[in-house]
């Protein structure tokens, strides 16, 4: 058997066999590719080379033509397929003192890159591996062209933590590679309708008309032209080289637009493929991505989040399949995802979730609200955007209206060098945006007093803790009452706040009663926003939804920050946030959303929390050993141990998929979307004591058939509030 003989695949539906020696050759010259984004092009290219090299094995060959004879006889195919990764590692392992690097990604290319004790396992077997030369030998033609050793490492590769990222970008070059090609052998027709997307100019082009009618139809008022103001510091900022940014804007100063302008000006400027904007809150980034759609187009926008809504199938078309595919990679112009989604896929090991990787390189990514970044994680997550930045073409920028102290000015960590202001004299417009009075109350409030202080005002909204205390104020409230809490699922969610606008829009009476997830993006406008005591960045984003548009101007909107009577806060890091704002309000008074009182409250929280530390997990040591494994999970910025759970809110849509799902045994991916749109998650210690009320369709997918209110979600016995935060 020759090199030409061999295969990588069985054949897909016109019977055509995948060549293992094409699918070796293409993999590597797509990894080259990719990986020459950021200079690494020939380490790429051996990653690809050498990475199915085992397949070439007289065992794996059987095991191919095994599968195959099964499927046509309408059988299961064989269990246990022969390891090919090891004949490809062997093989690196013999091109010198830098081979890891090629050799890990081969290792970790289908279950994942494990920590280092299991790397040094595998490398073990593989240099033992029986067979090895008997394997090469049978695909020595394609190996012609195998240098004598590895090819050099960037010149940016010389500390442990470069060299681990560097192995991570390889792995997704790799992973990317592979599945692309594998799909153009299995699925052509999807293969022909990935990408296919406008580029970057075509985008600042659609952006500029679409800023042009934006202009033409605003209002000639104080707020509109604070916000042409940060729009053309914005556009004057893009041109200025590539590095490290603060958007620092008051809230409602028009972050969104204008932050959008400067990415993509910049990225024309600097000849970048892409925008990746990452928001804190899956609450929030739908209507995110709804702005950035009206700005360039429907179809170039890829927004990636586990709360995307499903395309019913009557109106699926190619272009929702171009949006599917480049979820899996981010080759989209324009990617809008979750802070979530973005660092566990940096800090991952796994294949599908590092393999969008290496199209960050040479994009601008923008932090929106990045004050909400984990204090205990803050550490290495700024070691990753350094790492990006300096070595893979990587311009960030730190959106906020309550700026944290990220900068190497900050005493207390290494932060992010150089950062420049896009918006020179944003102090101004801070108090040249001033909407709201700030009352700070001493003495404890009951739900009561906060239920009566509510209706004195016709509008008005309330964020609380916990959501215990959400039900307990919405149920003291009359008519026009409204209840926001993750207890009530996304659909739920998204049509409670339709509706809301909609009463604030006529006019009509609206009491709103919510948890954390109105307090940032959210387009609501009170005159009177009541805030329980929190974080000083949450107090300043809640006081964002009051007179928001300016139009009690000349009055002023007011914001009142309150204690509860029970002093029932959650604990950890949250806990001392609410102690260092507790006392930066005390002094702060009128001023307390001033930037230099915002400056001033992070600088004494980092110093707090520094005893704790700023990697309470030790991800930077488990990335300087290698441990990939490891380093995934403690990199998940959510630790929460939750469970999602299925509630009926709109039984014509979950009750005849829960009736396929049983049916079938299984759930398909676009099922299990669906369901998520009408699903909360619950702590796993919450779920177990309440399985009784969950009716398990299959295991891992559980229903909730207890009841389940349409004004506040799931109805049971709260948990404690110290314990669940919205």
């Amino acid at each position: 058997m020759t090199a030409t003989d061999l295969c990588a695949h069985t054949p897909n539906g016109t019977g055509e066999w995948h060549r293992l020696e094409c699918h070796l050759l293409e993999v590597s010259e797509l990894a080259a590719e990719f990986a020459g984004v950021f200079g690494a092009g020939e380490l790429g290219r051996l990653v690809g080379l050498l990475h199915d090299v085992g397949k070439g094995s007289g065992g794996f060959q059987r095991y191919l033509w095994e599968c195959h004879e099964a499927k046509q006889a309408g059988k299961r195919p064989p269990r246990g397929a022969v390891d090919h990764k090891l004949a490809g590692v062997a093989q690196a392992l013999l091109l010198g003192d830098d081979a890891g690097v090629v050799a890990i990604p081969i290792l970790g290319h289908h279950g994942g890159m494990p920590d280092s004790t299991a790397i040094e396992d595998g490398f073990n077997r593989a240099r033992l591996l029986q067979g090895f030369s008997k394997i090469v030998a049978q695909v020595r033609s394609v190996l012609a062209g195998l240098p004598g050793q590895a090819a050099a490492l960037p010149p940016y590769a010389t500390s442990n933590l470069s060299i681990e990222f560097l192995i991570r970008m390889l792995f997704s070059c790799l992973v990317d590679a592979d599945f692309i090609n594998t799909e153009e052998h299995w699925y052509p027709a999807k293969a022909q309708a990935r990408g296919r997307y406008p580029n970057i100019c075509e985008l600042w082009r659609r952006f500029q008309v679409s800023q042009e009618r934006f202009v033409a139809k605003a209002d000639d008022t104080w707020v509109n032209r604070i916000r042409n103001e940060v729009y053309q510091a914005c556009r004057v900022a893009g041109d200025a080289p590539q590095g490290v940014f603060r958007l620092t804007v008051p809230t409602g100063g028009g972050k969104t637009r204008s932050g959008m302008a400067f990415a993509l000006k910049h990225a024309v400027e600097h000849r970048l493929r892409r925008v990746v904007v990452a928001i804190p809150y899956t609450s929030i980034i739908d209507e995110n991505a709804k702005e950035y759609r009206k700005m360039v187009g429907h179809h170039a926008v890829l927004e990636h989040h586990s709360a995307v809504p499903l395309v019913d199938a009557k109106t699926y078309t190619e272009k929702h399949l171009r949006a599917e595919l480049a979820a899996e990679n981010w080759d989209a112009p324009l990617i809008v995802t979750t802070t979530v989604q973005l660092f566990d896929s940096l800090f991952s090991n796994k294949p599908a979730r590092c393999r969008k990787l290496h199209n960050i390189a040479d994009s601008v990514i923008i932090l929106d609200e990045v004050q909400t970044l984990p204090v205990g994680m803050v550490q290495p997550i700024l070691d990753v955007l350094k790492e990006l930045v300096q070595h893979y073409g990587v311009t960030v920028v730190l959106s906020t209206a309550t700026q944290p102290a990220l900068s190497t000015s900050s005493p207390y960590l290494s932060g992010l060098e150089d950062a420049v202001e896009i918006v020179p004299d944003y102090e101004r417009h801070f108090d040249a945006l001033t909407r709201v009075q700030y009352r700070v109350e001493t003495d404890p409030w009951s739900c009561q007093r906060v239920a009566d202080e509510m209706q004195r005002c016709e509008q008005s909204l309330c964020v609380v803790n916990s959501r215990r205390d959400a039900r307990e104020v919405y149920e003291m409230l009359g008519d026009g009452a409204f209840h926001l809490s993750t207890f009530m699922c996304p659909a739920h969610r998204r049509d409670r706040l339709a509706e809301i606008r909609r009463r604030l829009k006529d006019k009509q009476p609206c009491r709103v009663v919510s948890t954390q997830l109105v307090e940032a993006g959210v387009n609501l406008d009170f005159p009177l926003v009541l805030r329980a005591l929190g974080p000083l960045d949450r107090v300043i984003q809640a006081a964002g939804r009051c007179n928001r548009e300016g139009k009690l101007h000349p009055d002023l909107g007011e914001t009142v920050v309150f204690v509860p009577v029970d002093g029932s806060a959650p604990s950890g890091v949250y806990r001392i946030e609410m102690e260092v704002a507790n006392t930066i309000m005390a002094e702060a008074g009128e001023s307390l959303a001033h930037p230099e009182t915002v400056e001033r409250y992070f600088r004494e929280l980092y110093q707090t929390v520094r005893r704790r530390g700023l990697d309470t997990k030790g991800i930077t040591d488990k990335r300087e050993a290698g441990d990939f494994e490891t380093v995934a999970r403690a990199g998940r910025l959510i630790d929460d141990d939750t469970v999602p759970v299925v509630v009926r809110y709109r039984r014509a849509v979950t009750d005849p998929l829960l009736d396929e799902i049983r049916h079938a045994g299984f759930v398909t991916k676009k099922q299990w979307q669906t369901l998520q749109q009408h699903s909360v998650s619950l702590y796993r210690y919450w779920y177990e004591q309440r399985r009784g009320r969950i009716e398990e369709v299959m295991p891992g997918l559980g229903v909730w058939r207890g009841a389940y209110s349409q004004e506040t979600g799931v109805s049971d016995d709260m948990p404690d509030p110290s314990d669940l935060i919205a």
